[in-house]
């Protein structure tokens, strides 16, 4: 329980922002109540989408010496909130708007709708930068020689032969999105969508591979740090990839850029907080399944994602899918324990 006290702290501080700005918007009592309403709704979207989330960073965070997992706690949290969650919605809208990142936030607190207008205009490039970063992700830790540990054999054992075929996961992801972009009529659109995808996947790759060099040759301290940042900056970056929906769909429930801030901040925290508490507990080696339950679920998030350009797709869809996965795997994983308990 120790480990969730930031997260409980920064829940009583967005309450308290939700409910400030909620009867700034509207100076009453079903204003501020409204503000605090949107604020929870917010938390528990952010919470249950990033499920998967944690046990990925849980995954990565045991490469990383102590000093660097409490910097993922303390400077990482400003950068999810600000920058992923306030910042990052402002900078989409002075690239469409043409207008700078501070008009951008002034367009945020003068007039919202106009803004939220703005920033849900661009769910389709996000989605497909979104999408194929994470379905590269999720590819490549199935599509891997070295996997061993297999929790449905029959789809993953063969998966993981094709770990020989070079640029496999890439090729698969391009084809994905080749496939989403030509089912779009428009164009134009078509092209922006190609544009995206494919940065997702050249940033997914220049990211990974500089990551993987870096670290590789971490025989000095200073190469050691260097990799600790690098791996810091690559949470961040797959943080960001999996709210981007979180984002775009916040602007459902409030305009107020402020409230969906704090709202997914406090997703954000619980996530990093159950990232350490996993790590501190070793819940990945004790439980065999949950990661594969984790990438199951990003790997059905990503194709939801590039589908979420065709159609509109439901959120509590997405949500649902990765409590399904990981409770199965969950359940998998102790059955398993079971089994090994009674074995001789």
């Amino acid at each position: 329980m120790r480990h969730f006290y930031p997260a409980i702290i920064v829940s009583v501080v967005a309450l308290l922002i939700g409910v400030a700005f909620g009867y700034i918007t509207q100076p009453s009592v079903a204003g501020a109540l409204l503000g605090a309403e949107s604020v929870i709704i917010l938390a528990l979207m952010e919470t249950a989408e990033s499920m998967d989330n944690a046990i990925v960073d849980a995954r990565i965070l045991k490469t990383m010496t102590e000093k660097w997992q409490k910097r993922y706690l303390t400077f990482g949290m400003p950068v999810a909130v600000l920058g992923m969650r306030f910042l990052f919605p402002a900078v989409i809208v002075s690239a469409i708007a043409a207008i700078t990142p501070w008009q951008a936030i002034t367009l945020a607190f003068k007039e919202p709708h106009h803004y939220a207008e703005i920033m849900t205009s661009a769910k389709n490039n996000i989605s497909a930068f979104g999408g194929t970063f994470l379905l590269m992700i999720a590819l490549s830790y199935f599509i891997d020689e070295d996997k061993e540990e297999h929790w449905l054999t029959w789809v993953e054992a063969k998966a993981a032969r094709l770990g020989g075929v070079s640029g496999f996961s890439a090729g698969v992801t391009l084809l994905a999105l080749l496939v989403t972009s030509f089912a779009v009529a428009d164009l134009r659109q078509r092209c922006d969508i190609l544009l995206w995808g494919g940065v997702g996947i050249v940033s997914y790759i220049l990211i990974k591979e500089v990551l993987s060099w870096l670290i590789g040759d971490a025989q000095s301290t200073n190469t050691a740090m260097r990799g600790g940042f690098l791996t810091f900056c690559y949470l961040e970056f797959i943080d960001g990839s999996f709210s981007f929906d979180s984002v775009i769909s916040a602007f459902a429930i409030t305009n107020d850029p402020v409230i969906i801030a704090a709202g997914l901040g406090v997703g954000a925290m619980v996530v990093r907080c159950m990232t350490l508490a996993m790590l501190r507990s070793d819940t990945l080696a004790e439980f065999a399944y949950v990661e594969h339950g984790a990438f199951y679920t990003i790997l059905i998030l990503a194709i939801l994602m590039l589908a979420s350009i065709l159609h509109d797709i439901p959120e509590w869809l997405t949500g649902s899918i990765g409590l399904v996965l990981i409770g199965g795997s969950f359940v998998a994983s102790v059955w398993k324990n079971k089994q090994n308990a009674h074995s001789p």
